[in-house]
Order: structure tokens, then sequence, then C-alpha cells
């Protein structure tokens, strides 16, 4: 089966599409920026569930990097933010979590000259009243049990992830300036080809944390498609649609009060339960013919060995027949494999033979009663001799004395 945090959604914000750079930036930050170019502040509507926030190849703070962002753009339909939403494995402590997440950004500024924001939110809690908490920021309790009920399957769906949010142009650091657009994940030739060499270093990287920790798990990030031409999934799964917040929470919402009977709920459900049965299906038949393949690779080596044992056999043959004296024939048998060791001479005169073809093996003995095999419902003893009856009566026996015999 496929891990859970086998995720890595691609999203570009536009203008086009009545997007901000800042408010974007404010959301996954779970605070408020003030975004001059419209003269508004936006404010997350979530408070709390942030578990780290970072800033990569920037100087000052987030406000002011995505501001500079938004004016450094003149068209209306410009995409001001690339924004990568990887699910993190919940094996990862929190601190390789975040150590995974800051290398990522790092990646990224190296390969692609960007600036990163890179934000870690926590899982949801599965009771409502203690996610309303949480997302107002007023759950209380203390760090430690915070992180433990995290990571507790009793209490949150463990859905760790982050928000990781690019620059589209190159940034200089040291000045603040906003360089050249990152044409080489915009064009239709090299975008794509770029996003998939992004998805291939993320799994990379995750996989690589999951074995320092030595956890068994790993994620991947191929499509069913690719993954089934691989050998490594079966033909036919069908993908889910991807939820965004609002229409994920309107599916929580539902299954919470008895189950999510909307149109698009209930396909859902029946993509799930198909894909469901074309693992099992398909694991049973790997198991199958991982044993077969077991079988075979017995069945092959025990032919090997058997024509290697011939091939010894017919050797020794060939060595026996060529000897000339009793003491090269004694040699010769008693370094051979296939005869027992020997101690007389007629014993080695009939290994001889037997190799020259002049006479067959010594023949067994001949099976008795106590050799063959018994039937225990047909069985019957013998019939032997009938043995006199024991004769219990002693039989006094009378001795006569001499006297002394005198000389």
């Amino acid at each position: 089966m496929i891990h859970p945090a086998s995720r890595l959604e691609v999203v570009v914000h536009s203008r086009a599409d009545g997007r901000s750079a800042v408010k974007s930036a404010a959301y996954t930050a779970r605070t408020s920026y003030r975004d001059e170019r419209l003269g508004q502040r936006f404010r997350a509507g979530k408070r709390g569930g942030l578990l780290s926030h970072e800033l990569i190849n920037w100087n000052g703070d987030a406000e002011a990097l995505w501001n500079t962002a938004e004016h450094a753009e003149t068209r209306r339909n410009a995409r001001v933010i690339r924004e990568l939403r990887p699910s993190l494995p919940a094996e990862l402590p929190l601190t390789e979590q975040v150590r995974l997440v800051r290398g990522f950004s790092l990646w990224l500024r190296d390969e692609y000259g960007v600036a990163v924001q890179a934000d870690i939110h926590a899982p949801r809690f599965l009771d409502r009243d203690e996610e309303r908490r949480h997302n107002a920021g007023k759950l209380a309790t203390d760090a430690q049990e915070y992180l433990a009920a995290l990571f507790d399957p009793t209490r949150t769906n463990r859905n760790f992830h982050a928000h990781i949010l690019l620059t589209t142009r190159k940034v200089r650091p040291e000045t603040g300036a906003f360089g050249d657009k990152t044409r080489i994940l915009d064009d239709k030739k090299t975008g794509p080809e770029e996003i998939l060499r992004i998805r291939r270093e993320w799994q990379k990287r995750t996989n690589a944390a999951l074995k320092r920790i030595g956890s068994p798990a790993r994620v991947d990030l191929r499509s069913y498609e690719d993954m089934a031409k691989a050998g490594d999934a079966p033909t036919g799964l069908i993908p889910q649609d991807h939820l965004g917040p609002r229409r994920a929470e309107r599916s929580r919402r539902l299954e919470d009060d008895g189950g999510d009977t909307s149109v698009a709920g209930q396909r859902r459900a029946e993509i799930q339960a198909h894909n469901d049965e074309l693992w099992r299906t398909w694991l049973q038949w790997r198991a199958l013919q991982r044993e077969k393949d077991r079988l075979e690779e017995s069945a092959r080596i025990a032919a090997e060995r058997e024509a290697e044992r011939k091939g010894k056999a017919g050797a020794e043959k060939r060595r026996l027949r060529e000897v000339k004296t009793a003491m090269e024939a004694e040699a010769t048998v008693a370094a051979s494999a296939q005869f027992d060791s020997v101690r007389t001479a007629s014993m080695w005169e009939l290994a001889i033979s037997s190799a020259q073809g002049l006479s067959p093996e010594p023949p067994c003995e001949e099976p008795d009663e106590f050799s063959a095999e018994v039937d225990l419902e047909t069985y019957e003893p013998p019939q032997g001799r009938l043995q006199p009856e024991p004769v219990l009566t002693p039989k006094v026996v009378r001795v006569r004395r001499r006297g002394p015999r005198h000389l």
C-alpha cells in the first residue's frame, strides 16, 4: 500500500484568480499581514496549529518579503507565489520534520535562486470541540503534552503537512531586490520536467529521513500509472480529486454527522473502495507469485546440485575404470564420494565392477516381515507353531548321597 504521506501538491497563485501573495503568506504563517498594494490587512482564520515558521534567502520579515514580491509584478494576471504542499510522515518526530523541510527549502534556493517561506502545520484533532479550541489557539496544555497529543492516532488524524511558498522571481538577499522570473518553472516544456525533479528530490529526502530514524516506511510520489508500469502497484487505480480547505472541512462535518452522502462524497467512497479491492487482490497475487518463484528457485538449485553430483559420480567411475593395481583401487574408492568407505578387497572389486558396468550394485537384503509396511486395519499376526504350555509344578529330584570313601 502507498504511504499516506505520499503527496506533494503544487499550486500557483495568480492575480487572475484573485490571489494575493500577502494573504497566502498570512494564512500559512497563522498571523496577519497588511497588503500595501491593496491597502488591506489579511488575518488568518486559524491561529493555532503552527509548528514551525522559517524564511530562506531573505533578511527581513515575511510581510516585507511578500509585499516586495507583489510590487515586483505589474501585470493584472501575474503569478505571485508558487506553493508546494507536501505531507509529512507521522513517523518522523517534529525535529526531523523541521530538518527535512529546511533542507528541502535550501535546495530550492540553491536550484532556482528564490526566497522561501516554510511553515509546518499540525494535524486536525478528531474531537470537534478540541479542534475548535485548537484553531483558536486556546488549547490549554503544555508543549510536551501538546506534541504527544498531535502524534496520538486516537486524538488527531496525524496529517502533518507543510506549506512551502516560493517567490516567482529570483531574489538577491543582500539588497532585497527581485530579479528575473523563474521561467524554467513556467515554461510549458521545462516546467513539468522541473516539477517532476522537485517531486523526486522531496521523495528522496523524505525516505532518507525515514531511513535515518530506522523506520521501514517509505513514500512514493509516482503516479499510479508509472507505479503500475514498474510493477509496484495494480493496474486500474483511480486517483482521488484533491479537496481544498473548504470542501475538506465540509466533508469532515458531514462525516462527523453520520456520513458524507453528497454526490462527491459518494464518488470518493466508491473510488476508495475500488482502490482498496485492487490493492487487496494485487497483494494476494504478489504473495502467490513470490511463493511460486521460491519453489521454482528451489527446484532449479536442486537440479543444479543433482547435475553436479552426477558429474562427479561419472568422473569417479572413470577414474575407477582406469586403475591398474589393487592399491590404486583402494585409494580411489576411499576418496570417492559415491561409495561407502570399504575395508575388504571384495568390496573394492564390487565398486570397480559397478563403475565399469560389469555387474550391478550389491543387492539389498530380502525384506522381512519387520521391514514391510503394515496396514493396521487389516493386519493379522502370523500363525506360528503352537508353543507348549509352561510347566508350573516343581519337580523334586532325589539325590543319593555316598558316604566317604575309605582307602
